[in-house]
């Protein structure tokens, strides 16, 4: 009788025991790792577009940095290394914008960005933060139309904006 008891209940703890160990389902939501696509074949045609953009805006505002702090953010490292890319030969002043009423953390944050460029652009021309609004008149109507429709048209990285023409010339 205790050998039958003892077989029963080690019986149902293994089939207990069993069901629990269910293996999990794959889970479903998981954030993709990396890009869950290779990035669009053109996006190679606007990168200069958004080079001109900058250019033309010279700017840098609140997104720029961590909020309530001088500390930059990822954003604002990464447009200050563009704009010391595209800076290097001829320097410039790249403008922060904000309506914030707090002079020492403004100060901060100027000085927090001119350090930054300072050591991302050693030994070229003078690129500083400095207090004021973004850079451009902006774009009429027409000219943001015109703006679109050349955009539209397509013309790869090599090429787009170069100096040097690619084409042998015939007259020779």
């Amino acid at each position: 009788m205790q050998i039958v008891r003892t077989a029963l209940v080690f019986s149902a703890l293994t089939l207990l025991a069993s069901s629990g160990c269910v293996p999990d389902k794959p889970r479903l939501n998981s954030p993709p790792q990396g890009y869950s696509e290779p990035q669009h074949e053109m996006s190679s045609y606007y990168a200069y577009h958004n080079d001109q953009g900058m250019l033309n805006d010279m700017s840098l505002a609140d997104i720029h940095f961590v909020p309530h702090s001088a500390e930059l953010s990822a954003t604002g490292e990464a447009r200050l290394d563009r704009y010391a890319e595209l800076l290097a030969t001829s320097g410039g002043t790249i403008n922060y914008d904000t309506k914030i009423q707090d002079t020492q953390l403004v100060r901060a944050r100027i000085n927090a960005a001119n350090d930054y460029l300072k050591e991302a652009v050693p030994g070229t021309k003078t690129i500083k933060v400095a207090y004021g609004l973004a850079g451009g008149r902006g774009m009429t109507a027409a000219e943001g139309k015109s703006d679109k429709d050349v955009a539209r048209q397509a013309e790869p990285r090599k090429s787009a904006y170069s100096l040097k023409s690619d084409k042998k010339d015939s007259s020779k």
